[in-house]
């Protein structure tokens, strides 16, 4: 692995598995019989599966395309898996909505019965998705694209992503990366940000990281 270009998965899926992990702990300790703390999981639930939606189309409208020419088969093959997780969150999205309008409390306990397997069936997959897309398509990208056009791929999906979502995933990136991957990170933003834009990042940081961690962040970085 080139270790020294840009790799537009490693810190989005460490992201998205925290992301995944987080919602099923949640939905495996829910009280279904809690009409509003039901509501509440429901509606975190929703905001996660968009952000894994819009994941994939970025992947699909934005990524693929690029190394497709070069190895159209496995791409073939990584829009397939797409489809099918697409299909599973549609599942998902589907039985949320029977939850939803269900008024009474026996068939909500058994439709979260029901969703929490449902859930936990597509993140298998989608686990194993991002594992075979890091073990196949970060390679293909690292072979086939240099740097500038790494970096080019990244900005045109950072600019895709609104303000509002844009801070939530880098809320899930910052809680999500190890030591030495969030110091490269910061420290490139150190160098390369407006100093208001890093002051943010900063705070975001210190406020979703234990006291030990941020204290190696701020003798590492010299802040």
């Amino acid at each position: 692995m080139q270790l020294s270009k840009t790799d537009l998965f490693t810190f989005i899926h460490k992201s998205i598995r925290s992301m995944i992990y987080n919602a099923a702990s949640k939905l495996q300790t829910a009280d279904f019989t809690d009409e509003k703390e039901v509501k509440i999981l429901l509606v975190s639930l929703r905001n996660d599966l968009d952000l894994l939606h819009e994941h994939a189309v970025n992947e699909d409208n934005i990524i693929f395309p690029e190394i497709a020419n070069e190895e159209p088969q496995l791409i073939e093959l990584l829009n397939e898996e797409h489809k099918k997780l697409e299909s599973k969150l549609n599942g998902i999205l589907a039985l949320i909505e029977k939850i939803e309008h269900s008024n009474s409390v026996e068939e909500r306990v058994r439709l979260g019965n029901s969703l929490n397997s449902l859930f936990n069936d597509f993140i298998a997959d989608y686990l194993a998705h991002m594992n075979h897309e890091e073990a196949t398509v970060l390679e293909a990208s690292f072979k086939y694209l240099t740097d500038e056009e790494l970096i080019a791929i990244r900005t045109r999906i950072q600019s895709n992503v609104p303000p509002d979502k844009y801070k939530v995933w880098m809320n899930w990136m910052l809680r999500s990366l190890n030591n030495s991957e969030l110091i490269g990170l910061l420290g490139s933003m150190k160098t390369g940000a407006p100093s208001n834009v890093f002051q943010n990042i900063l705070d975001i940081t210190k406020s979703v990281i234990d006291s030990e961690r941020w204290l190696k962040m701020k003798l590492s970085l010299g802040i």
